[in-house]
């Protein structure tokens, strides 16, 4: 939720902007630890549980940061 005004910009689930009331920093998204060796195997963990959660955009570069006058700059 973006507020501008006393306009507040609700962000759907699906976007990579929101943040889910269960997410927390701290939580690890994989359980492997990642090493030279398990580098595939890393980085499938990793990019099924971005995508799980709709973050893979920011990793793959397809989410353009929102313009400086979008209400969703903010976030």
């Amino acid at each position: 939720m973006a507020a501008q005004g006393t306009r507040i910009t609700q962000v759907e689930p699906t976007d990579p902007l929101f943040v889910h009331p269960s997410d927390n920093p701290a939580q690890p998204l994989v359980s492997n630890v990642f090493t030279r060796e398990n580098y595939d195997g890393w980085k499938r963990s990793v990019s099924i549980t971005l995508s799980a959660r709709h973050k893979l955009a920011f990793i793959d570069g397809s989410y353009e940061c929102p313009a400086a006058t979008s209400p969703l700059y903010s976030l």
